[in-house]
């Protein structure tokens, strides 16, 4: 659960561009699927939040995938994602009617660093390989948060600070397609999604620092320690699957 908590917001940007992810049949697909939804939305001229809220369950699940298989392959450590990632962003920024949206991104994306960074301070190093995930969808997720030994308040805001990482992630993934069809996009798509990006990252910073995730300036309570060992993911799984989720989605609402 920690491990999730930390939301490595642009893995699965990550995956777009690192082809020996792609070789696993089952990852491919699911990542050609998210593209295929992410490119017909930003082409369509809808509302880019209200289809982002849709998605965060497909976001969050394609995350964890990444994860597993970059940790099971030990082939990208926290540096590296964060400084291909803002290199990237760096590079696609040049094109002028961009600019404002990946100035957006770059922001979210050094954000996320700054939490990264406060708790490699703690303990966590960004130069490490990224850790061992456990296999969890997004409603198990939830409905683990819902279930466990927290307050309501904390664990709404777990899931809001999630939701906030995987509206950034969303966005950067978003950026990259339409960077790869700016004649097929709106204007007021691109504008839409700059936005919807700065709001993320600006909850984002403001949850970290409210769960001692960011270092404070004053003494502050850290983020409750949840243990998730291999029999509670399965009792969640279990619980889940018979329609507990439909209870602990009311956190998401």
């Amino acid at each position: 659960m920690t491990a999730l908590a930390k939301n490595y917001d642009g893995i699965c940007f990550q995956l777009r561009h690192y082809p020996s992810a792609q070789s696993d049949a089952q990852l491919k697909s699911d990542l050609d699927r998210l593209t295929s939804e992410i490119s017909a939305l930003v082409r369509s001229k809808r509302k880019i939040r209200p289809q982002s809220v849709m998605m965060l369950g497909q976001v969050f699940n394609l995350r964890v995938k990444a994860l597993i298989w970059f940790a099971a392959n030990r082939s990208l450590t926290l540096s590296d994602m964060f400084e291909g990632n803002i290199s990237r962003m760096e590079e696609l920024k040049s094109s002028k009617r961009l600019e404002f949206l990946f100035d957006n991104i770059l922001f979210a994306l050094r954000c996320n660093q700054r939490v990264a960074e406060s708790l490699a301070e703690n303990g966590v190093s960004d130069g490490t390989p990224l850790p061992i995930t456990p296999d969890i969808t997004y409603s198990q997720f939830v409905t683990s948060i819902a279930l466990a030994s927290i307050d309501d308040r904390t664990g709404q805001k777990i899931v809001d600070f999630t939701n906030a990482s995987l509206h950034i992630e969303f966005g950067l993934f978003a950026a990259d397609i339409i960077n790869d069809e700016k004649a097929s996009v709106a204007d007021s798509t691109i504008n839409e999604l700059a936005f919807l990006i700065a709001d993320a990252a600006q909850n984002y910073v403001a949850i970290a620092t409210e769960l001692g995730l960011l270092k404070p300036r004053s003494i502050r309570n850290p983020i409750p320690t949840i243990s998730l060992d291999s029999d509670f993911i399965d009792e969640q799984k279990e619980l889940a699957d018979s329609g507990l989720d439909e209870f602990a989605l009311n956190f998401a609402n």
